[in-house]
C-alpha cells in the first residue's frame, strides 16, 4: 500500500510504500479467533436466535494512541480481502474454502458524518453484504426501508449513501435490494394491490400475515421475533435490534452465497462517554449478530464483563462475555489485563523500530533513505511508540524540503503531537493527574493523587486503567507511565491549551516530594523498610534536583536512616551530574554526592577489612 503522505512530501524519487513491521502475534490471535469462530458456526447446536448463550464472537486490541491499532486493522482488512496482501511474516491461515467478508468501520469518521454514528455502522455493514451476497435480505431490508422512510422523509437512501461516501462503487446495490425486498414481500403475500406502496403499508400486511401464521409469510420472514420488530416504532432504538433480523438472514443464505463477516471496529474510544449511549447500541449489535466476528480496537479495554456496568449496558458480566473477563485473578482495572479475547498492543522492539524506519523511506535501489545513526536516535527517543516514528519520518522529509541534510541532532527530541493525541480523550482531572504522575518514575493511587493535590482517587484510578500506564503488581509502586508520553509531557506541554507553566510544574514537584515523604514516614513509623527507603530516596532526590527544590524536608531524615541502617545501595544515577554538565549546585545534588561517597567508602572499607563492622555516618 502506498504511503501517499511520503510520496507527496518530496520531489526526490524516494520509495513511497507504507512500512508495516511485525505484529505477527496479533495476526496469530486473529487467525486463531477466526478458526474457532468457524468451528462454532459449524456446530449443529449453534442457533443464531439464541439470545441467552454467552458471546465469544469478539476480539479486542487496545493500546495508547499512536501504537498502531488502526494500521493493524487496515492490514487485517487487506489480508482477509486478498491473500496476496498478507505480510510475509504472517503465516497462512488454517481455514480454507471459507468466504470471509472483512468490513472495517472507523467509528471516529462515523461520528462526524451526517446522521447518527450507529445508523452509519448499520448501513455500512448492509452495504458490504449487498456487494458480497448480491441479493435482498427480506425481513431486515423491509425493516430498514420502513425505518428510513420514517426517519429521513424526503431524503432518498441513494442520495444519502452517495453524499456521505459510505458506499464506494456498491452504492446503488443497497437501495435496489431494499426495493426488491419490498416487491418480493408483496409478491409472496399475493397482494397485487400493494404494488408500489410504501414500505410501511407492506410491513403492516406482512405483520398481519405473520400473526395469522400464513406459510408464505413465515417462509419469507420466519425469524421468531420478526413481527414484534416490524410492529415497533421505527426509531433508533428499534434500529439497534434489527441486526437480529440481519443475522437470521445471513444464517439462512444458500451454500453458494454464505459468507462469514469479520467486522473491524476502529477507534472504539470515540463511542465511550459516561452515558454510554452509542456503546450500548454497538454492544447490542455484537450480541445480536453471533454469526459475525467483531474485532475492536481502541485505547481502553472493554469493560463489558464488569458487573458494575449492569444497567448501563444490556449485557454485562463474565458469564455474558467470558473472553473479556480479566484472567488469573488480577484486578479488573489493571492496565494491560484483559480477558483471553483482550490484547494489549505493545511497543515496537528496538529491532522493529529500526526495520520500520529503514523500510518507510527508501531510494530507488531499495536502500534506506534514513541513515543508521539517525535511526538509532529516533529509536531511542521513541520508546517503541510507532506514532513517534511516523512523526520523525515527517520531520525528516520536512528538513529535506529545506535543502538541508538531516542530522541525528534534529531528532533528539520529542513531538508535541504525541501529547495532543494522549490528552484528547482525558478529562480535566485525568490530565492533571497525568502531568503530576509524569514527575514520578513509578506511583500508586495515593502517590498520584497527593502529587496532583486532589482529594479523591477517582481520577487516578481511571488513569491507571488506560494503556499508557503499565502495571507491575509486585513493585513497591505498581504503576508506570509510558516512557515516550512521560518525556513528551515534560518537554512539550506548553504547546497544549491547558499546559502547565514552570511554576505549575514546580508546585507539582513539591507536592510529589511531600507525598513520597509521607509514604516513607508512615511506613517507617510502623515497620521500617530498606527497600522503600531506597526507592523514596531515589525518586525524592531526583525530584529535588530536577526542579531545584531548596527545602529537602524529609530527605535529610531519610539520609540518616540510610546511613544508620548501613543500606549502601546505590542512589545514583540519576542524581549524579553527567559528564560535561555543571558541577553540583543544588542541595539535592550535594546530599546525593555525600551519600554516594559514604557508600563508596563503606564498600572499600568492607573489601579491605572484611566484616569489621565499621560504619561511617553523617554528622549533624
Amino acid at each position: 500500500m502506498a504511503d501517499l503522505r511520503a510520496l507527496f512530501s518530496s520531489n526526490d524519487p524516494v520509495g513511497e510504500r507504507e512500512a508495516f513491521t511485525n505484529r505477527q502475534a496479533q495476526w496469530t490471535v486473529v487467525a486463531t479467533a477466526i478458526e474457532e469462530h468457524l468451528r462454532r458456526l459449524a456446530d449443529p447446536t449453534f442457533n443464531v436466535e439464541d439470545l441467552e448463550a454467552p458471546r465469544t464472537n469478539i476480539l479486542t486490541f487496545f493500546g495508547v494512541g499512536g501504537i498502531g491499532k488502526s494500521t493493524l486493522l487496515r492490514k487485517l482488512e487487506a489480508t482477509l480481502t486478498e491473500a496476496e496482501q498478507r505480510p510475509q511474516q504472517w503465516g497462512a491461515p488454517a481455514w480454507a474454502g471459507e468466504k470471509i467478508l472483512p468490513i472495517r468501520i472507523d467509528l471516529a469518521r462515523s461520528r462526524t458524518s451526517t446522521g447518527s454514528a450507529f445508523e452509519n455502522v448499520v448501513l455500512t455493514v448492509r452495504l458490504a453484504l449487498a456487494a458480497a451476497v448480491g441479493r435482498p435480505l427480506p425481513s431486515f431490508d423491509l425493516a430498514l426501508r420502513r425505518y428510513w422512510d420514517v426517519q429521513h422523509p424526503g431524503e432518498p437512501l441513494e442520495e444519502y449513501v452517495r453524499r456521505t461516501g459510505l458506499a464506494g462503487r456498491f452504492g446503488q446495490l443497497l437501495p435496489q435490494q431494499l426495493q426488491a425486498a419490498v416487491s418480493e414481500t408483496v409478491g409472496a403475500l399475493q397482494l397485487p394491490g400493494l404494488v408500489g406502496s410504501a414500505a410501511g403499508q407492506v410491513t403492516t400486511a406482512l405483520v398481519k400475515a405473520l400473526r395469522e401464521r400464513r406459510d408464505r409469510a413465515r417462509a419469507l420472514a420466519g425469524c421468531t421475533r420478526t413481527a414484534a420488530l416490524l410492529e415497533a416504532d421505527p426509531d433508533l432504538e428499534a434500529l439497534s435490534f434489527y441486526p437480529h433480523l440481519l443475522a437470521w438472514e445471513i444464517n439462512r443464505l444458500p451454500t453458494k452465497k454464505q459468507v462469514t463477516p469479520v467486522i473491524l471496529l476502529d477507534t472504539f474510544e470515540d463511542t465511550e462517554d459516561r452515558h454510554r449511549d452509542t456503546e450500548r447500541l454497538l454492544q447490542r449489535l455484537v450480541w445480536l449478530m453471533p454469526h459475525c466476528l467483531f474485532v475492536i480496537s481502541g485505547r481502553n479495554r472493554l469493560r463489558w464483563a464488569d458487573d458494575a456496568l449492569q444497567g448501563q449496558l444490556d449485557y454485562t458480566g463474565p458469564h455474558a462475555w467470558p473472553g473479556l473477563a480479566p484472567q488469573g485473578g488480577l484486578l479488573a482495572g489493571a492496565a494491560g489485563q484483559g480477558g483471553a479475547r483482550q490484547h494489549l498492543i505493545g511497543d515496537f522492539s528496538p529491532q522493529d523500530c529500526d526495520a520500520y524506519l529503514a523500510g518507510r523511506l527508501t531510494h530507488d535501489d531499495g536502500q534506506p533513505l534514513i541513515a543508521v545513526d539517525i535511526r538509532t536516535v529516533i529509536t531511542r527517543r521513541s520508546h517503541g511508540l510507532p506514532l513517534h516514528l511516523d512523526l520523525a519520518v515527517a520531520r525528516f522529509l520536512e528538513i529535506r524540503r529545506t535543502g538541508r541534510t538531516p542530522a541525528p541532532a534534529d531528532f533528539d527530541h520529542t513531538f508535541p503531537a504525541l501529547i495532543a493525541r494522549t490528552l484528547s480523550d482525558l478529562t480535566g482531572d485525568e490530565r492533571h493527574v497525568l502531568r503530576s504522575a509524569s514527575l514520578l518514575d513509578a506511583f500508586d493511587l495515593d502517590l498520584a493523587t497527593r502529587a496532583a493535590g486532589l482529594a479523591h482517587q477517582a481520577a487516578a484510578r481511571r488513569l491507571t486503567e488506560r494503556p499508557m500506564v503499565t502495571q507491575d503488581p509486585y513493585a513497591i509502586w505498581p504503576y508506570h507511565l509510558h516512557g515516550a508520553i512521560r518525556t513528551a509531557l515534560r518537554a512539550t506541554d506548553t504547546h497544549t491549551e491547558d499546559g502547565w507553566t514552570h511554576a505549575d510544574w514546580h508546585r507539582a514537584a513539591e507536592r510529589a516530594l511531600d507525598a513520597l515523604g509521607r509514604q516513607w514516614q508512615d511506613a517507617h513509623t510502623r515497620i521500617p523498610s530498606r527497600t522503600l527507603l531506597v526507592a523514596c530516596l531515589r525518586q525524592g532526590l531526583r525530584l529535588a534536583r530536577d526542579h531545584r527544590l531548596d527545602d529537602l524536608a524529609w530527605l535529610t531524615d531519610a539520609a540518616f536512616a540510610y546511613t544508620d541502617d548501613s543500606v549502601w545501595e546505590p542512589l545514583a544515577p540519576p542524581t549524579t551530574p553527567a559528564t560535561g554538565q555543571a558541577p553540583v549546585d543544588t542541595p539535592a545534588d550535594a546530599l546525593a554526592e555525600v551519600l554516594t561517597a559514604i557508600a563508596r567508602r563503606q564498600h572499600e572499607h568492607r573489601e579491605g577489612c572484611g566484616s569489621s563492622g565499621v560504619t561511617v555516618g553523617i554528622k549533624q
